[in-house]
């Protein structure tokens, strides 16, 4: 059995039913012709029954050739087949109408040429060598059997040439155009990975990104992009873009990036927008985020900042602040002038003072440290009160507790006690000290469990609130600042707020409730 290479596709089998069209276009031109007759009253082509019965034979080899190319034989089988009953056929018609001079052996070429793209070079050229041996057997029988001239032998040899050359030209014309094809074919699935390469890239980004043509219109989008502009669709000009457009639009399209802000859907946006050229197009990206994730984000960088800073003030600050508190305690124990012991005692108190400030700022480093846990705030109020007492022994009884809520929290135990020390410090140190100047109420919303912590001092005056909870800030001269500020950063950490509420005077912590 005769099998082509296996790069016969879809195509060539298109390519089969075409050339059997061309087959029988063929067969209707030559009956059609044969009807015809010349200036001196001859027919054009030689007909009777000879030709007639050629007629219907090539007809029906081109009704099988249709059956075949539904049925599972090899493509290569079919050419085969096809091609060298084209020759034989070509042949007869030639032997029909007086030989090589009729002129009919030039259809032999087309044949050729089909035969040379579906197949691979070797079949090429055996299929060229089947019509060169017909083309010089037909010379070879006028001259010997019906005194032909020998210059079809001459023109035999030179239509078999021919041939050769259109099979080999056409082979090689396919081998090219497949080539390419399987090129254009590998190209086209590199493109589409690429494609979706990038878009799995967009849509992990946490940015808005938006891809604008000249116009202003949306070429593409990300997700994030759907969440902050609701009305987002390709080919639509968005309102909130209008205007950052417009001003690219102005400076003549320049190829420089700029910062963007806008407003989307009530919520403020900050970004780049950054012009690229493709060829002659144009294009406008815009990378977006929320104000608040890039204030968040700074905030989480100052963060990670000051724990470095304080991981230098341990080693650096502690061990020369513990000589300096021991030295202090030597001379004051030495010391038997009144001026002197005031001295000492000065010492004493500014590195204990320092010492607390170093571990207030060293707890911003625990910030990330979160054990979160259930805890009931009943429990864990009764132990922060008694431990409260134990260095306060003038709050024994004072501070009153409120329970409307018997719920469950979930909160890192050690963190929920620094922030209620750090209130509950503030408060006795600012109230009147008597019993239920403090007190400390537990309620509950829908979502979230309310703990606020109250006094009845003077409370926050309105020019101090808004730098509450600022770090190193305060109104005290004992004070470090950042007592507050600890406490709203460890809340946070643990998905709570800690607000001031005025009217009222009372520090409330909004806690996330256990399921």
């Amino acid at each position: 059995m005769i099998d082509l290479p296996r790069s016969l596709t879809l195509s060539s089998a298109n390519a089969l039913r075409l050339f059997n069209a061309f087959r029988g276009t063929i067969v209707l031109v030559l009956l059609l012709v044969s009807q015809l007759r010349g200036f001196d009253g001859e027919p054009l082509l030689v007909g009777g029954a000879a030709f007639y019965g050629w007629v219907l034979a090539y007809s029906l080899l081109i009704g099988l050739w249709l059956s075949l190319g539904r049925s599972p034989l090899a493509h290569g089988v079919q050419i085969t087949l096809a091609v060298s009953v084209d020759i034989v056929m070509i042949t007869a018609l030639m032997l029909i109408n007086g030989g090589v001079k009729s002129g009919y052996g030039v259809l032999l070429l087309p044949y050729l040429a089909v035969a040379g793209l579906l197949s691979s070079g070797r079949y090429a050229l055996f299929y060229a060598a089947l019509a060169s041996l017909a083309l010089l057997g037909t010379a070879v029988y006028d001259i010997v059997e019906v005194n032909g001239s020998t210059s079809e032998l001459v023109q035999a040899a030179l239509l078999a040439s021919a041939g050769f050359v259109t099979s080999v030209t056409t082979h090689q014309l396919a081998r090219v155009a497949r080539d390419s094809e399987r090129l254009a074919e590998l190209r086209g699935s590199e493109i589409a990975q690429l494609n979706r390469l990038n878009e799995l890239a967009l849509q992990s980004l946490r940015e808005a990104v938006l891809v604008l043509d000249q116009e202003g219109r949306v070429r593409q989008f990300n997700d994030a992009a759907s969440r902050h502009f609701s009305q987002v669709e390709r080919g639509k000009l968005l309102p909130e873009l209008v205007a950052p457009v417009a001003r690219w639009q102005q400076d003549g399209c320049p190829s420089l990036a700029r910062p963007v802000q806008l407003n989307a859907q009530g919520h403020p946006l900050i970004g780049r927008m950054v012009p690229t050229r493709a060829g002659e197009a144009q294009a406008l990206l815009l990378f977006l985020r929320e104000t608040r994730e890039v204030a968040e984000e700074a905030q989480q960088l100052k963060l990670a900042a000051l724990g470095r800073l304080t991981a230098n003030i341990a080693h650096e600050v502690r061990n020369p602040l513990a000589a300096i508190s021991h030295a202090a305690e030597l001379l004051g124990e030495d010391a038997g002038d009144p001026a002197t012991q005031r001295l000492t005692a000065m010492v004493r108190d500014n590195t204990r003072r320092i010492d607390r400030l170093v571990e207030e700022v060293l707890a911003l480093n625990r910030r990330d440290r979160v054990r979160p846990e259930t805890l009931r705030p009943a429990t864990v109020l009764a132990e922060l009160i008694e431990q409260f007492v134990l260095g306060e022994p003038a709050a024994a009884g004072r501070i009153v507790t409120t329970f409307n809520s018997q719920g469950a929290i979930v909160f890192d135990r050690g963190h929920l006690a620094q922030i209620l020390g750090n209130l509950l410090a503030n408060g006795w140190r600012h109230c009147q000290r008597h019993t239920g100047s403090l007190r400390i109420e537990v309620d509950e919303s829908t979502s979230v469990l309310l703990i606020d912590v109250v006094d009845d001092g003077p409370g926050v005056s309105a020019e101090h609130q808004s730098r509450l909870f600022e770090p190193f800030y305060t109104t005290e001269s004992g004070g470090t600042g950042l007592g507050l500020y600890i406490a709203r950063e460890l809340a946070e950490a643990n998905d709570a707020l800690l607000a001031y509420l005025s009217p009222g005077g009372r520090f409330r912590l909004y806690c996330r409730k256990a399921l």
